[in-house]
């Protein structure tokens, strides 16, 4: 049954995205590619969200509230970065946008971040949001102990990172040919600070277990305390 219960925070992504379902079913007929989009993004987001709670354990309340964060932050992770909506309305099958790819894709270092300083005018904003992107799902995974290395957190951040760059592409490649527009670039800048949003998930945690141990000593002191008290009478 405590393994069931858990299963209770797959309601997260079918709310997040029934939301729009229920907004595009107003009218079925212009919006049924949009809908399937939307069903399609809601089911890769459960299966990979119920994928990632195999092996979570909810012991306590914390550990509840940690999970419904998680869930809630995975989500909006997937629609921001992966989650894309596309009007196909209009598909023209072309390669001769085939050459603005390789606009679309940066694999210098640093050179993505300084055209963001120079050009964007809230570049630190993006820059910032780039780093903490993945510190969360860092954090977590050292909380609910789905590995406890450190070396393998920042390689399951790269991991997913280069993942949804990866992704990214292959959408921007289907827009370019399908005439479809252009989507979000691979830049190998958004690995390196997404990763480096790992090192802050792992210096998060460092934090949360010494306030833990003050905590749980604290608690201590003060039930050694009560004991001793009530033992002199």
């Amino acid at each position: 049954m405590k393994i069931i219960k858990k299963y209770i925070l797959l309601i997260i992504p079918l709310l997040f995205f029934g939301d729009s379902l229920l907004f595009y079913f107003s009218d079925i007929n212009l919006y049924l590619p949009i809908i399937l989009q939307v069903a399609v993004n809601m089911i890769v987001a459960v299966v990979v969200l119920m994928l990632l709670l195999k092996p979570t354990k909810l012991k306590n309340i914390f550990d509840w509230f940690v999970g419904l964060c998680f869930s809630l932050y995975f989500c909006v992770l997937y629609h921001n970065t992966v989650g894309n909506l596309f009007f196909i309305e209009d598909i023209k099958y072309s390669l001769e946008n085939i050459g603005y790819i390789f606009y679309s894709v940066n694999l210098i270092p640093i050179k993505g971040i300084i055209d963001v300083l120079r050009y964007n005018p809230s570049s630190l904003f993006q820059i910032i949001g780039n780093i903490i992107m993945l510190a969360p799902f860092a954090f977590v995974m050292l909380y609910f102990k789905w590995t406890s290395s450190y070396k393998k957190v920042i390689y399951y951040s790269f991991l997913c990172t280069t993942g949804i760059e990866f992704i990214q592409f292959i959408q921007n490649t289907l827009l370019l040919i399908l005439n479809l527009g252009i989507g979000r670039s691979a830049d190998i800048d958004d690995v390196i600070l997404n990763t480096l949003g790992g090192f802050i998930g792992i210096i998060c945690y460092v934090f949360w277990r010494k306030l833990e141990e003050f905590l749980n000593y604290r608690k201590k002191i003060h039930l050694d305390i009560c004991r001793n008290k009530y033992s002199t009478y």
